[in-house]
């Protein structure tokens, strides 16, 4: 593998890293006004206050962060892991979907926070996807 071929992918998961850990830290650190701004009544997921959900959602993305660092920071990158990676980012993707279509009183923020994460991590995974495609395509 050449520099050349795993440049896209490399540089997108370094974005995906940073993206990640700075919105992560946001979601942790503003957990309780974001909880209370996305819905117009107070909701619990599984028992847990919505602040909770995000905090931990937030750690979560955190570690999802350091994952993409740890990848694009390897000397060969690691296509299992950049596979893993896409995989997430479809799923989150999805799950933004779903959420959006749960029985939620969710307020225009909360649409609007929802739908403009899944829309960056769409266009992440769009990136690793032709990145990985391009890693196939040199070898």
């Amino acid at each position: 593998m050449n520099a050349s071929s795993d440049r896209l992918l490399r540089r997108t998961l370094w974005g995906n890293a940073i993206f990640s850990v700075v919105s992560g830290v946001v979601l942790v650190a503003f957990a309780t006004p974001f909880a209370a701004s996305a819905t117009h009544a107070p909701l619990s997921v599984a028992g847990l206050d919505l602040a909770i959900v995000f905090e931990l959602l937030g750690v979560g993305v955190v570690l999802f962060g350091a994952v993409c660092g740890w990848a694009a920071s390897r000397e060969s990158l690691p296509r299992g892991w950049a596979r893993v990676i896409f995989a997430a980012d479809i799923l989150w993707v999805a799950a933004s979907a779903l959420v959006l279509v749960l029985p939620v009183s969710w307020t225009t923020a909360g649409i609007a926070g929802i739908v403009v994460v899944a829309l960056v991590v769409a266009d992440l995974a769009i990136l690793e996807y032709l990145g990985l495609r391009r890693l196939s395509a040199a070898h």
